[in-house]
C-alpha cells in the first residue's frame, strides 16, 4: 500500500529478505511460492513477469514489485482486494518461514500421544489446515 524497501522480515536479524527472494529465486520455486503459501491462481505469470522485469534491474520496493504484478495479473475484480496482496502473503511466509515450525510443533505434539490418544488443532485459515494435515498424513504414514 505504500512504498517501502522490499524487506518483510518480523526479525531482523534473519538474513532473508523479500528482496532476496524477488531477485534470486528460481521461477519455478517462485511460482511455487506463491501457489501454495499465496494460493495464488497467477503464480506462473506472475513469478514469469518477475524473472522478466528483474533482468532489467533490482527490484527493490514494494511499489515496483506491486507495479510488476499488476502488468502480469489479467483484468482483477475490484471486490477480491488488491491484487498483489496474495504474492506478499506468499513471499512474507516465506521469508519468515512461518509454516515449517507449525509443521514441527504437531509432529512433536504427535509424538508425546499416548496410545489411542487424541490431538485437536484449530486453524484460521487454509495453509494452516494444510500444514495440520499434512503433518497428521506423514504420521499416519510413519504407524
Amino acid at each position: 500500500m505504500q512504498e517501502s524497501a522490499l524487506d518483510m522480515r518480523m526479525d531482523q536479524t534473519q538474513t532473508l529478505t523479500a528482496r532476496e527472494v524477488v531477485n534470486s529465486y528460481p521461477e519455478e520455486t517462485l511460482a511455487n511460492i506463491i501457489y501454495e503459501y499465496g494460493e495464488e491462481r497467477f503464480s506462473r505469470q506472475i513469478a514469469r513477469k518477475i524473472c522478466e522485469e528483474r533482468r532489467k534491474k533490482a527490484i527493490e520496493t514494494t511499489m515496483e514489485l506491486v507495479n510488476i504484478i499488476k502488468k502480469a495479473v489479467p483484468h482483477y475484480d475490484k471486490n477480491a482486494g488488491h491484487p498483489a496482496k496474495r504474492t506478499f502473503q506468499a513471499i512474507r511466509i516465506e521469508v519468515n518461514d512461518e509454516i515449517q515450525p507449525l509443521k514441527n510443533t504437531v509432529k512433536q505434539a504427535i509424538q508425546c500421544l499416548k496410545s489411542n490418544g487424541r490431538l485437536c488443532i484449530i486453524t484460521f485459515h487454509s495453509l494452516e489446515d494444510r500444514a495440520v494435515k499434512v503433518a497428521y498424513q506423514d504420521a499416519l504414514r510413519k504407524v
